[in-house]
């Protein structure tokens, strides 16, 4: 980590993550997925429990006026249609530029690892004893597959669309995906649907594994052009 600080910020920021930037984002994802192993440690046991339901009660006796809306499209923002999010970003990207496309395909995976553990740690989600449930979800709760999905989205999109636009736009980009994470993470807890130990895993998976595809060597990220189809086509053939 001995890069400058500043080069590496700078970057980042522009989407085009070069030695400075990949020698932190290699100990950041590090960082984040022990923090998301030692959160999941402490989900499994029950530590964080009785902090969840004072934060959870905290945040629904909060009068959020017009931030309802946000919160409300958020939660309805799931399973199919969340699946159709992320794939018309994906294409979308693809389309635009080969390279945004497969960093946003492979940061899609955070969201299939986000499914494998929820199986695995198999943690109930919030019961209407504890805190008032608004939109009442199926399946297991940890981690929060808001969380992840939209941790990796907003990053993604902002480290993707970042070297296309003028710099001066740029930090409004990035501000704009954070805004959208912590509004996520609100949203979940809000409706009842989540503990907010739930999302502070989400948020640690999903940015982890952001770190990691931004970490990851251009030599990596395979670009294929019409050019280079085309010319195994021919190949494959057989006239």
């Amino acid at each position: 980590m001995s890069a400058a600080p500043k080069q590496a910020a700078k970057e980042i920021l522009a989407g085009e993550p070069r030695a400075a930037a990949r020698s932190w984002l290699g100990w950041t994802a590090l960082v984040m997925f022990v923090l998301f192993g030692i959160d999941t440690v402490l989900v499994t046991n029950g530590f964080w429990l009785p902090i969840d339901i004072k934060i959870a009660t905290f945040i629904q006796s909060v009068n959020w006026g017009p931030l309802v809306y946000p919160h409300e499209l958020i939660n309805v923002t799931a399973g199919y249609w969340q699946v159709l999010a992320g794939l018309v970003a994906i294409v979308a990207l693809f389309i635009v530029d080969r390279r945004a496309g497969w960093l946003m395909l492979i940061g899609s995976i955070s969201s299939l690892l986000d499914n494998i553990i929820k199986l695995l740690v198999s943690r109930a989600r919030p019961t209407v004893d504890l805190v008032h449930i608004l939109t009442p979800a199926s399946g297991f709760s940890y981690p929060s597959g808001h969380a992840v999905f939209f941790t990796w989205l907003s990053f993604m999109l902002a480290a993707s669309l970042a070297p296309r636009i003028k710099p001066v736009y740029r930090p409004l980009l990035w501000l704009g995906a954070i805004v959208v994470i912590v509004l996520t993470c609100i949203a979940r807890v809000w409706a009842g649907d989540h503990w907010p130990s739930d999302v502070v895993g989400g948020v640690l998976l999903g940015a982890g594994w952001s770190a990691f595809v931004l970490w990851l060597p251009e030599r990596w990220l395979p670009s294929p052009s019409l050019r280079w189809f085309s010319g195994r086509m021919r190949r494959r053939d057989p006239s």
